[in-house]
């Protein structure tokens, strides 16, 4: 009799944590977005004929989703999916190139190779930043808060030149209601 009433307990025990577990997975859910931003970059002619730098600052916030707001206290997770940028709305001198960039969240730094401007926007490619490391460490920096300030900079090769530096951001922010 002892054993059974103890094997009953034990069945008991673990379904228990079987169901709990399963509650938890219930009040959990995730909300995928795009947060994009748009660097416009204007530099006017430099009559030396020297290179400009640029330095441009935009602010992502998550919250500026309606249900990730409604939800800020009680986000239990921050996936960066996949962190994306693109030249548009070029024009100026054909041969510009932007040289010695860099793409700075937080205290994240991000090296970008040198981009010739016309080409870039004619072929609309899209560049990739696939370094793990960088992506957990601004998913974290956006878990802590929901703001995050995005900087460019670079150096352009000629002038005059407006582009556009498109700066996308595939963001999962898990919400656990329990």
């Amino acid at each position: 009799m002892k054993i059974s009433s103890k094997l009953g307990v034990l069945v008991f025990i673990i379904v228990s944590l079987w169901a709990c577990e399963d509650i938890d997975e219930l009040s959990e859910f995730d909300i995928t977005e795009d947060f994009n931003t748009t660097y416009t970059i204007n530099l006017p002619e430099d009559s030396n004929g020297m290179p400009q730098s640029f330095t441009q600052v935009e602010t992502i916030n998550i919250a500026s989703n309606q249900q990730i707001q409604d939800n800020l206290d009680v986000i239990q997770d921050v996936t960066l999916n996949s962190l994306t940028y693109e030249i548009s709305e070029f024009s100026g001198v054909e041969s510009a190139v932007v040289s010695e960039a860099s793409l700075s969240f937080a205290d994240i730094t991000i090296a970008i190779a040198d981009i010739h401007l016309q080409a870039s926007d004619d072929t609309n490619t899209v560049y990739t930043i696939s370094n793990s490391e960088q992506l957990n460490a601004i998913a974290n920096a956006l878990e802590n808060n929901n703001e995050i300030t995005g900087t460019v900079t670079g150096m352009v090769s000629a002038t005059p030149v407006t582009f556009d530096i498109i700066v996308n951001l595939d963001v999962t922010v898990t919400i656990d209601l329990i």
